[in-house]
Parts: structure tokens; sequence; C-alpha cells
């Protein structure tokens, strides 16, 4: 219940606030579970990504937002569910094996953090080893200016349109390298900026 009140919350802002341009849903499988890989650039990139895909969609979110007893009981309700940061938590990739295996998509963001334009990205391995073990499609996704609504630090919602892509479903061998799905899934995401570029020129 928790889960579509917040749905149609942030729908009703982001007429206001965030008009979504989406391209590629069709991308998106129906039926199984499967990995949305994603930029990271403003603390509203779950909830577009909730919006643009239209699909009931778990969230891996820093444990740190767990910690006060009222968010906790929130991110709970809307799937989320907490991964510790500095190493690998394997509870929590046990946690994301097992919703995959129940067929629900599960939101990554490989940058671990939200990244600001011009400063090196560091890449977690942990998506790699998510895939390897599931063996299900991952969905690269682009969201561009989803920090001009919300910007670091700031608290107030300003208005500017969102665009979000999605790219058509990447398959990995189970012998490949963590680190190489990893780079290959991040190589992916940055591509699609191009493509949004081509596609709105």
């Amino acid at each position: 219940m928790i889960y579509y009140v917040s749905y149609f919350f942030f729908k009703l802002l982001s007429a206001f606030f965030f008009p979504l341009t989406v391209t590629g849903r069709g991308n998106l499988p129906a039926g199984q579970g499967f990995i949305i890989a994603s930029n990271h650039v403003s603390n509203m990139d779950p909830f577009i990504l909730g919006l643009a895909s239209r699909r009931r969609l778990s969230y891996v979110a820093k444990d740190s937002l767990f910690y006060n007893k009222f968010l906790r009981y929130l991110l709970y309700r809307v799937d989320a569910f907490p991964v510790k940061r500095g190493g690998a938590d394997f509870r929590a990739m046990r946690e994301t094996l097992r919703r995959l295996k129940k067929g629900a998509p599960i939101v990554f963001f490989p940058e671990g953090t939200r990244q600001t334009t011009g400063v090196e990205r560091k890449i977690h391995e942990g998506i790699g080893f998510i895939v390897a073990k599931a063996g299900v499609p991952v969905i690269p996704a682009y969201i561009k200016d989803s920090e001009k609504v919300l910007p670091p630090g700031s608290r107030i919602l300003k208005r500017h349109r969102v665009t979000v892509i999605f790219g058509e479903p990447l398959r990995f061998a189970k012998h490949q390298s963590h680190t190489d799905v990893a780079r290959q899934v991040m190589e992916r995401v940055s591509s699609l900026a191009m493509e949004r570029t081509n596609i709105f020129s």
C-alpha cells in the first residue's frame, strides 16, 4: 500500500517539477527478474527510475539510511533493503539474489554514490558478482538532469525536465570476471549519454 501511495505522490511531483521523457521502456523484460544499472547524480534518481519504468522495483540502498526508525519503516515498505559500504556485504547479496529469483527487478547504482560531473568514477564490482550468480539480464539506464531538480545539498525542488533512457538488455557469461562485467555495464551506461544527444539533437 505504501509503495503505491508513494508512487502516485511522486507522479504528482513529476507533473509539476520534473516532467519525464522516457525512451527504451520496451527494453525492460516482462515476467522475470532483471537488474537496472544506472548512473547516479541525484537523490531523486530511485524515484525517477520507478516512475520511468512503471514497474514495482526493489532498491539497494546504503545502510545509513536505515538508522532512523521511521525512515527504515518506510524504506522497507517501498521494497528497499540495506547494503553496507566499504566491503562485501554477503547478506545484501543473498537478499538481492533471493528477490531476483522471485522475479523482482532490482535497481543498482554501480558507482555506489552520487557522482559529480568531471569526477572520476569508482565502480563497485558487486554488480558483477550478482550478475554471474543470478544469470539475469542487465538493463543499462541513463538519467539526465535529475541533479537540476534536486541539486546536491538542496532540500528544495526546482522545475526541470528529466530524461531517462533504458538501453537494450545485456547478458554475460558466468565465466566473465566480476570486474569486467562491472566495467562493461558502466561503459554501456555512459554510451547512452551519447545516444541521448543523438536522439534529441
